[in-house]
């Protein structure tokens, strides 16, 4: 799902990423996890993708020197509007980093 989002210059450090989007999500009860994908960017930025079951969505964490409980950014989507909020949050990593 993500082959087409550029997140230079991260690198991918994890992916276990594996829904089928043919498939609704109450079906996807091995996929759907806390940690799904993770991009480390230079000075200490991260980006980390997971499924939380209090909320039933996914969350999308910036994160800045690995300061998890004051993330940058954090926001809930579902599975249609998660390519957006991704490709949103890389541009806003790169616009920071392009300010160093």
């Amino acid at each position: 799902m993500f082959e087409e989002i550029s997140f230079y210059p991260g690198n991918v450090t994890y992916e276990d990423f594996n829904i089928d989007l043919n498939k609704p999500l109450d079906y996807e009860d091995d996929g759907l996890k806390e940690d799904m994908f993770k991009v480390q960017y230079p000075d200490n930025f991260i980006l980390d993708i997971g499924w939380y079951d209090g909320v039933n969505n996914f969350i999308i964490y910036v994160i800045k020197d690995f300061d998890w409980d004051n993330p940058v950014i954090r926001t809930e989507c579902d599975l249609v509007h998660l390519r957006y909020h991704i490709e949103i949050c890389t541009l806003f990593i790169r616009e920071l980093l392009s300010k160093k």
